[in-house]
């Protein structure tokens, strides 16, 4: 199963933002707003994709990227396979697990195995 993991791709410090991911993200006000200002390093979200609550992660993940979409601030995603360890992930070359916002869209449409199912709505 694939994990991911999701930050902004610049410090970010607007209320509404840290707002939001505390609404949707459950972290508090404080921690997210930190999470924010630290950019690429500031990981908000981290999951397993295809585990029980698939449509209910699947249903976060799209609304927290157009959330991101509408606000014009780009998402520093980072995917790594089920056998991968996040250890493996060197914090200052991140390029070899960077995925676009597209390539996770394509992963949650997604089955384990690789086929496509139908896509979820939000």
């Amino acid at each position: 199963m694939a994990q991911i993991t999701i930050s902004c791709s610049i410090p970010v410090d607007d209320e509404v933002v840290s707002e939001f991911l505390h609404k949707y993200v459950v972290h508090s006000r404080l921690g997210v707003a930190r999470k924010l200002r630290m950019g690429e390093k500031g990981c908000f979200y981290s999951c397993s994709l295809y585990q029980d609550e698939h449509a209910k992660v699947s249903r976060l993940i799209r609304r927290m990227l157009a959330f991101f979409e509408s606000k014009d601030i780009p998402l520093t995603i980072l995917k790594i396979g089920a056998q991968d360890s996040w250890d493996e992930v060197d914090s200052k070359q991140r390029d070899p697990w960077k995925i676009s916002p597209q390539a996770l869209l394509a992963l949650l449409d997604a089955t384990p195995d690789g086929d496509v199912q139908a896509a979820l709505s939000t």
